[in-house]
């Protein structure tokens, strides 16, 4: 009888996934949903690739998965991903209907997922997953995730044994998750710029995960993120099995290291959480058997989803377009991070409220979280707040310490972006969230229409 209910809801997924098509719809969600509608336990019984890999984590999965997929497509593997899809139960079954035949063969090499974290534990065991990648545990949308320690006890709660877990060394949340799992740890070595205490005003782990005694800090690079070890019980953050050892920012390559064996690879964005995003995927393909003069050539060759950052160059200044996830403190801390250690004069623009939240409720106590102060620097000479929340980003600011001279605060974002300042200037920051990507190239446009009538 299950196998009954599974055939006509592939049947009928097929169906939506073609009617939804012919009307020019994008079809990532709903005919997976009617899918497992009508079989709960669609995921189970759908045929599965040689290798499934489901990636997860508060920030940067959905920039890892891509990157996974782009390089196996590259190294000439047939893959299939949930790249612009739904990464909830639904959205997977609709992937997942999509690579497998009306007779239920899966027609591809390799299934890279994009997991949410609330999801993994149902997903993973029914995909029977390889590999789960997590790319860290930080603080998230305080509606829906609360607390890194609640998404915590929600992954951990996986039930696949047979599934490797790649985790970050240097991440101490996540560090500890699924302890039955075979696993692999990737990293960064501690580097010139680390410091012995957090500048962030978040600190999401400061007790041991063992004995809940105060942790001791050997180094922080930002946040909980670093390694510290604790007195009281021997706990000490793992050693990364895979890790960069050295960035050559001019050159554009890392350094990285395996037991004693050590590689170069070209560094795909020079952002550090996407130096993460990076050794995080170079060591889930190496395990997976990758050479790595094959993965080099894929590196050489793969660009980060332009959704995520892109650079345009116009007289002389460039233009770099970001995604800084909104009503999540710590994500956008690293991005005015970067923007402050980014050399040069520069001019901020921020469109950072989520556009799928503007009519609802949401809480805006996650910018009192984030790290604002460090655009409070001399060489940010203008930054432009817009969106319906512009006036509680334009209050955060001040008391962060940046000038009233050096604010604009208009709504409307193309009328704002008439008054950039032209004179001065060598990098312009489009921070836009999410669900406002689409405003942001229209933004980028007018960037580089005002900048192109400046000399």
């Amino acid at each position: 009888m299950r196998r009954i209910r599974f055939c006509i809801a592939l049947l009928a997924a097929k169906c939506i996934y073609f009617g939804m098509r012919l009307l020019r719809r994008s079809a990532t969600h709903l005919p997976g949903y009617f899918a497992v509608k009508i079989c709960p336990d669609y995921l189970k019984y759908i045929d599965k690739a040689k290798q499934v890999i489901c990636v997860s984590g508060s920030d940067g999965k959905t920039t890892t998965a891509n990157l996974i997929a782009d390089l196996l497509k590259n190294s000439g593997y047939r893959v299939a991903s949930n790249r612009i899809g739904s990464n909830t139960e639904a959205g997977i079954a609709a992937t997942m209907t999509n690579v497998v035949s009306l007779l239920n063969r899966c027609r591809v090499d390799v299934v890279v997922l994009e997991v949410d974290e609330h999801y993994t534990r149902i997903v993973c065991p029914k995909v029977r997953a390889d590999y789960l990648l997590v790319t860290n545990l930080l603080r998230d949308s305080l509606q829906r995730n609360a607390h890194p320690e609640y998404v915590f006890g929600k992954i951990n709660r996986t039930d696949a044994p047979h599934m490797k877990v790649i985790l970050n060394a240097d991440e101490l949340c996540s560090a500890s998750l699924l302890p039955e799992n075979p696993r692999l740890y990737f990293g960064i070595d501690q580097l010139p710029t680390d410091l012995p205490q957090s500048e962030n005003l978040i600190n999401d782990c400061p007790l041991c995960p063992q004995c809940d005694h105060k942790l001791i800090g050997d180094y922080v690079r930002y946040a909980h993120v670093g390694h510290a070890h604790c007195d009281h019980c021997g706990y000490r953050s793992p050693s990364a099995d895979w890790a960069v050892t050295e960035i050559d920012y001019e050159k554009a390559m890392l350094q990285v290291r395996h037991g004693e064996q050590r590689f170069a690879f070209p560094m795909v964005n020079d952002t550090l959480f996407n130096i993460y995003n990076e050794i995080a995927a170079i060591a889930l393909l190496m395990d997976m058997g990758m050479m790595p003069e094959k993965l080099s050539e894929a590196l050489s060759n793969t660009a980060l989803t332009k959704t995520r950052y892109a650079e345009k160059t116009v007289n002389g200044v460039k233009v770099i377009n970001m995604m800084a996830k909104s009503n999540n403190s710590l994500p956008v801390s690293l991005v005015f991070d970067h923007i402050r250690k980014y050399p040069g004069k520069k001019a901020v623009v921020m469109a950072l409220d989520d556009l799928d939240e503007k009519r609802s409720s949401e809480r805006i106590g996650w910018i009192y979280d984030a790290d604002y102060e460090f655009l409070a620097g001399e060489d940010i000479g203008q930054i432009i707040v817009t969106g319906v929340r512009c006036y509680d980003h334009m209050v955060r600011l001040l008391l962060a310490g940046v000038m009233p001279e050096k604010l604009v605060c208009c709504q409307d974002e193309l009328s704002a972006l008439s008054q950039l300042k032209k004179e001065d200037i060598d990098t312009v920051f489009l921070l836009h969230d999410m669900s406002s990507y689409a405003q942001s190239v229209q933004a980028e446009q007018k960037i580089l229409e005002v900048l192109g009538d400046a000399r």
